[in-house]
């Protein structure tokens, strides 16, 4: 919503907005003179002509109530989307996970290549130094989510399926309903990319569309990685053009197998549209994760590290990432489940997703826009974790969240902070509670 609210904003349009809770990027867009109210009011409609909302607006919602009894225009976020890709030769990141550091990267790319994208990523990217511009050339950059269905309302020229799993079941009710809309939006499209390595991608894509342009490190594809090496942050390794050796990549600030595979996504968008394999490796070695993802706060004595992961595979590939990379006497991985209708769904699956981890802590479930569901809480998972993990401990949220959490921490510990909720509000606590310690030299006692 922010994404296109200042987007909307650069194309002349007066945007004002509300949110539920002061944030960043509340003040960022007041800073660019967009209004930003707190709260909903009827009253915040007195002079507009459109109602914009997400799929989090309940129903009941008195700006949305209001609207209705205007007679005003009611569009979905995606709507005002689906309006930028019929200007411009849209690029559309979809997928489980992986989107937002894919669409991060493609529109580097362009950028490098001055070509001047217009891009609306769902996180700030450092390397970019937003997460949404009106750019002058004729590239659009969307990173498109599935949770309600509506992806299938955008046509890309270009198609770009990062992966398919599990989730937002409570939409669409099964498995094949969920693959059924991706094979959809990829045949709107007039090129499909996908991922080999991926059984969700290959069932719902690579089956069903012969023609997709496919990337992976295991099975035969198009674009292949191969000879990968990993230190702390530094990734390397070598590509593969049908069969033949194309080069060489190396990644400074990206770690982790995932995205060795989101950068093979974003490399062989970039190649459809003409930009050598070498060019693109050169503008992606200095490459930056947009924030929340493996974002450090803390490297002073232990290693705090937040990260939005809030999915089963997610947490896994950044805690294989972790041991891959780092060796680190212990990881403590902390943990706040995403919605009740997610806990509902995976709350079993969870309880393999933490092997890689030395301890796990996990707090009280984020609901987002969720009313909670009887009978599903936090307890479905801790009850799955301690089935098959020794240290499984549960710390409410509360003003002593950080304190608490900071007494089972020692010397030379990996934390990394998994959610898609507030959780990185209690992360930055946590390494402020560290630092403040180490400064009073009671690091050793820990």
């Amino acid at each position: 919503m922010s994404g296109l609210a200042k987007v909307y904003s650069e194309l002349g349009w007066r945007v004002t907005g509300c949110n539920i809770e002061e944030n960043r990027r509340t003040q960022q867009l007041r800073a660019l003179g967009i209004p930003i109210a707190i709260g909903h009011e009827r009253a915040h409609l007195q002079h507009a002509t459109h109602l914009i909302v997400s799929s989090a607006i309940p129903s009941d919602n008195v700006e949305l109530l209001e609207a209705q009894r205007l007679g005003l225009p009611i569009l979905h976020r995606l709507d005002l989307l689906n309006e930028l890709t019929k200007h411009r030769y849209t690029i559309g990141i979809a997928g489980t996970h992986g989107k937002t550091t894919t669409t991060a990267m493609i529109a580097t790319l362009l950028e490098r290549a001055w070509l001047d994208p217009t891009f609306v990523i769902g996180a700030a990217s450092p390397t970019l130094g937003t997460h949404a511009r009106l750019g002058l050339g004729r590239y659009l950059v969307a990173e498109i989510c599935e949770s309600d269905g509506r992806f299938v309302q955008i046509r890309p020229n270009i198609a770009v399926i990062t992966n398919i799993g599990r989730d937002h079941l409570n939409f669409y009710g099964s498995e094949a309903a969920l693959f059924e809309s991706f094979t959809r939006f990829a045949r709107q499209s007039e090129l499909c990319i996908a991922c080999a390595d991926d059984p969700g991608a290959r069932r719902a894509i690579i089956e069903r569309i012969p023609t997709a342009l496919t990337y992976s490190i295991e099975r035969p594809a198009d674009l292949v990685a191969h000879d990968i090496a990993f230190s702390q942050f530094h990734t390397t390794f070598e590509i593969s053009w049908h069969g033949r050796r194309t080069g060489r990549v190396e990644l400074l600030h990206t770690p982790g197998i995932h995205n060795v595979y989101n950068a093979l996504a974003a490399m062989l968008a970039g190649h459809t549209l003409g930009l050598d394999f070498d060019e693109m490796a050169a503008h992606l070695r200095d490459f930056q994760l947009p924030e929340r993802r493996f974002q450090v706060l803390v490297n002073n004595g232990i290693t705090i590290i937040d990260d939005y992961a809030h999915l089963p595979e997610q947490i896994q590939r950044n805690l294989q990432a972790i041991r891959q990379s780092w060796h680190p006497p212990r990881i403590i991985a902390l943990f706040q489940p995403h919605r009740f209708t997610r806990t509902y769904y995976l709350g079993q699956e969870f309880s393999t997703a933490f092997d890689l981890a030395d301890r796990v802590i996990l707090t009280d479930i984020y609901p987002a826009f969720e009313r909670p569901i009887p009978g599903v809480g936090i307890g479905l998972i801790i009850e799955a974790l301690k089935r098959r993990h020794r240290d499984v401990t549960y710390v409410p949220r509360g003003e002593d969240f950080a304190p608490r959490v900071q007494k089972l921490l020692r010397p030379g510990d990996f934390v990394i902070g998994f959610g898609a909720g507030d959780l990185g509000t209690e992360l930055s606590r946590l390494a402020q509670v560290w630092n403040a310690q180490k400064g009073e030299g009671h690091g050793k006692a820990l």
